[in-house]
């Protein structure tokens, strides 16, 4: 009896944590682009795939640059979403003044200097979302 509820414990502990892997991810920034809320080395954790993606939410969104593997992850503040007029301040690929089509981000790291966002890659499509990055750990 006591082999069987400790089977059961150890199997719904497993459906847990696979779950768990499946939301949630810790993430290493690298770069600064978005210093002073990051710096390189953070390790941030993220909730995968939010429901609603709003101005002022921090992303990890797959890097325009990368390849198809290994997927190169980026930290970016959203400035504007689908339907939003793109912000003066993210002017470049992208209008100032134009309206974001639907289910596309405008992004810019918080360290616009060092930052390679919107205004150099154009709108960033939701689906290359990873998710929303929650808060800096340790």
């Amino acid at each position: 009896m006591k082999i069987l509820a400790l089977l059961a414990s150890a199997a719904s502990g497993l459906l847990v944590l696979r779950w768990a892997k499946r939301r949630w991810a810790v993430i290493a920034v690298t770069g600064s682009s978005m210093t002073p809320t990051f710096h390189e080395g953070d390790r941030i954790l993220a909730r995968q795939r939010p429901q609603a993606i709003a101005v002022g939410d921090v992303v990890v969104l797959e890097n325009p640059g990368s390849g198809p593997l290994p997927v190169r992850w980026t930290v970016k503040r959203v400035v504007a979403v689908g339907g939003d007029t793109v912000p003066e301040e993210a002017a470049g690929r992208v209008a100032a003044g134009a309206v974001v089509p639907p289910r596309h981000l405008v992004v810019l790291g918080d360290n616009r200097a060092l930052s390679a966002d919107s205004r150099h890659h154009g709108y960033f499509p939701e689906d290359r979302v990873f998710g929303l990055a929650l808060r800096r750990l340790g």
